[in-house]
């Protein structure tokens, strides 16, 4: 229990931290006109929120009325505040690198803007190429060949050489604007790799880059405050947990000091008093009503009792009270309990004090 504790107040800690950078910064970039008053604004929220949460834990049972509710619905409002600063942030931080996207992509279009169209100019040479042979065909199947169709066949063989001529010269346009293509991607390589993931995601669902973005920044702002203040929450029910267990351990620890003294009174021996109280605490755990005893008379008591003085409550409170004359106050439940709260006393050393008392009866 005591790892696990451990274990959740640093992982509170840290998200709460976090939360609270990333919001508080969110909130600064959202608010530029004013953003240093904001994030000190911002950070004083943060941490009233997570003090007043751990406040509501700890006093809930005790609070009444207005103060309770208002309290409750002011975190839940900070929660939505913090949520928001930190969608601020992600959504800054995505569009810084998206409008480097976007001209890389304004770059790109140009030169694949002159592509397509040296492609549509090729496409239209081709035709024209295709007709003139067409043409030429028809001609030449007719017959009828003299000096004047001859010279016309010349014409149009110059005619399609320079056509294919231009349309060389348009390919090596596109390949040359295909190169500089490829150049503008690697040089962005690195932004290409930061985004690479949402883009393969965009394409997987046939989504835009921007929606797929937008859903896991949700997805992050859904889990991120609301997980950081639950742990607070779940870190100070586990410190609750524990003082009540030791407020019940001594509690019940009292009662079998007061069993055992009725049974050392009538004259039974330490088995006999272990297995009297074992008796009567089996009903789940909890002791039950001792039966009255018949009267006995004593006759020959092996020692004599050393009578205690009876300690009043400011007694022990006193700061020259001595607690290393343990007789004064380890009968006393009120100055045990105030022993374990405000002198810094565990369980452990309680058990080694009484069973040091009971040898001392012992012997």
């Amino acid at each position: 229990m005591n790892w696990l504790k451990v274990l959740v107040g640093i992982s509170a800690l840290i998200i709460a931290g976090c939360a609270a950078y990333f919001s508080v910064t969110g909130l600064g970039v959202l608010f530029a006109g004013a953003s240093i008053s904001v994030m000190v604004m911002a950070s004083s929220l943060e941490l009233a929120k997570l003090v007043a949460a751990t406040y509501l834990k700890q006093k809930w049972d005790e609070l009444q009325g207005f103060n309770k509710w208002y309290l409750t619905i002011s975190v839940g409002v900070l929660m939505l505040i913090t949520s928001a600063g930190i969608f601020g942030y992600l959504s800054n931080a995505f569009q810084a690198q998206s409008l480097q996207l976007q001209q890389v992509d304004r770059e790109i279009l140009v030169h694949q803007t002159k592509i397509d169209q040296n492609n549509t100019q090729i496409t239209q040479l081709s035709t024209q190429i295709t007709e003139f042979n067409t043409n030429q065909g028809k001609i030449l199947d007719g017959g009828k060949v003299n000096s004047r169709l001859i010279r016309s066949i010349d014409n149009r063989d110059k005619q399609i050489a320079k056509i294919n001529d231009k349309i060389s010269d348009l390919q090596n346009q596109n390949a040359k604007e295909t190169e500089k293509i490829n150049q503008i991607k690697i040089s962005n390589l690195g932004l290409e790799k930061e985004v690479g993931g949402f883009r393969f995601v965009a394409e997987a669902f046939n989504m835009e880059l921007k929606n797929v973005v937008k859903f896991f920044i949700f997805l992050i702002v859904i889990v991120f405050d609301p997980l950081a203040v639950a742990l607070i929450i779940a870190f100070n029910g586990l410190v609750s947990d524990k003082k009540k267990k030791q407020r019940e351990i001594l509690t019940e620890m009292m009662e079998n000091d007061q069993k055992l003294g009725l049974y050392e009174v009538y004259g039974d021996t330490k088995d006999d008093i272990v297995e009297n109280i074992s008796q009567n605490t089996e009903d789940n755990g909890k002791n039950l009503p001792i039966e009255e005893e018949p009267e006995v008379v004593v006759e020959n008591i092996p020692q004599e009792i050393e009578e205690l003085p009876k300690l009043q409550w400011e007694d022990f409170m006193h700061p020259e009270f001595n607690w290393n004359n343990k007789k004064l106050w380890i009968n006393n439940p009120r100055a045990v309990n105030y022993w374990l709260n405000s002198k810094g006393g565990t369980a452990r050393e309680l058990n080694k004090i009484k069973n040091e008392e009971e040898n001392v009866k012992t012997y």
